[in-house]
């Protein structure tokens, strides 16, 4: 959909709103005419292939938008603008194809979907503002955009409805116990990842820890939630989260590697911030080992140059550790691709493995 004022690109065949006509400060009856003009409406293209599953996407991002009701024009407008910025759902994606195994009734199912995409969406939207990330997805922050004040509440008011669309559409205390559980092991990961923050003799043990916590254990919640809202057995349940893990691991191991093989137009977000903060992640692991160069360089830690960056990232490739985190990844969705292979047979099974193997071959 287009919006009056705004300029598009196309990037990767998605329309995507260019704001620089847009000045940062604008009136509230101009942030609310843009909220009541904007439609969550655009679903990523690696959906094009899977129409069944396609409209139980939409219709998510239909109850997501139903939500955007922060009595805030500012807030809602970035928030929008985050929706709008073209996520690929994999979360509540997974949450649909799992739950459609062993179907109960849909529009549970779709809320608990939405809640799954709105948790992930608020952890992003504290993200950029702990890393004073300049971009997303492709676009401009919220932080960037709307300042870190509009960013914070649009951040907890998606915690806030996450938990209230939770409560409304499950009768199970349990399940809200298990989804509290799985958002305090998030929480967990992050914390554990800045308890890292310029270790230079960090593990690759201890790099697992943190992605496990940090991107796994939404995965498997998203799985979780799916098997909550359908008639699944118990034993289809532990293969579902185990499946759910695995690939939250390979998806994380795969995301860090795109740091040292694209640069930051083609990856919507900035490359090698994440050494600057103090974030290692398995390429650099693995390189920095018994490597001199790398550790006088990471030394530097915040005042590191861009051209120092540059040649640490060279050092990282030149070293044969994207290999060998490549391995990391291909063990993990290898792990996946089998505990999927027992599942029963179903169209949501064709999915899940087009999908998981589409991992080994991100570029974006």
């Amino acid at each position: 959909m287009f919006i009056q004022g705004y300029s598009y690109i196309i990037v990767d065949s998605l329309f995507i709103p260019c704001y620089e006509h847009i000045h940062i400060i604008v009136d509230k009856q101009l942030r609310s005419s843009l909220v009541m003009t904007q439609s969550l409406t655009q679903l990523h293209p690696i959906w094009q292939d899977f129409p069944a599953i396609q409209k139980e996407l939409q219709a998510v991002l239909n109850r997501i938008e139903a939500n955007m009701d922060a009595n805030d024009p500012e807030v809602e407008a970035a928030l929008f603008d985050m929706f709008n910025a073209g996520g690929k759902l994999l979360r509540p994606a997974f949450t649909l194809l799992i739950g459609r195994f062993y179907p109960a009734e849909r529009e549970p199912l779709l809320n608990l979907a939405a809640t799954v995409e709105m948790l992930h969406t608020a952890s992003l939207v504290h993200d950029d503002i702990i890393d004073d990330s300049p971009t997303r997805r492709h676009a401009e922050s919220i932080q960037s955009r709307f300042g870190k004040d509009v960013a914070a509440y649009a951040g907890d008011y998606l915690f806030a409805v996450t938990f209230r669309t939770l409560a409304d559409n499950t009768n199970d205390i349990e399940t809200v116990r298990m989804a509290t559980r799985y958002l305090e092991r998030i929480l967990s990961g992050e914390l554990t990842q800045r308890t890292n923050h310029y270790r230079t003799d960090m593990t690759i043990a201890d790099y697992e820890e943190q992605i496990s916590g940090k991107t796994a254990a939404l995965f498997v919640l998203a799985a979780k939630l799916g098997i909550a809202a359908s008639d699944a057995p118990d034993n289809f349940a532990e293969l579902a989260s185990d499946f759910a893990y695995n690939v939250g691991m390979a998806f994380q191991i795969l995301d860090d590697m795109l740091d040292y093989q694209s640069d930051s137009t083609t990856l919507g977000k900035p490359t090698l911030n994440d050494v600057r903060e103090g974030v290692y992640s398995a390429p650099l692991i693995i390189a920095m080992q018994n490597n001199e160069r790398i550790q006088a360089l990471l030394a530097k830690q915040t005042e590191i140059t861009t051209a120092e960056a540059e040649e640490l990232a060279q050092l990282v490739r030149d070293s044969g550790a994207l290999d060998e985190a490549g391995d990391m990844a291909m063990r993990y969705t290898e792990a996946a691709l089998n505990y999927l292979d027992d599942m029963p047979e179903h169209e949501s099974k064709d999915i899940l493995f087009s999908i998981s193997r589409s991992l080994l071959s991100r570029n974006d």
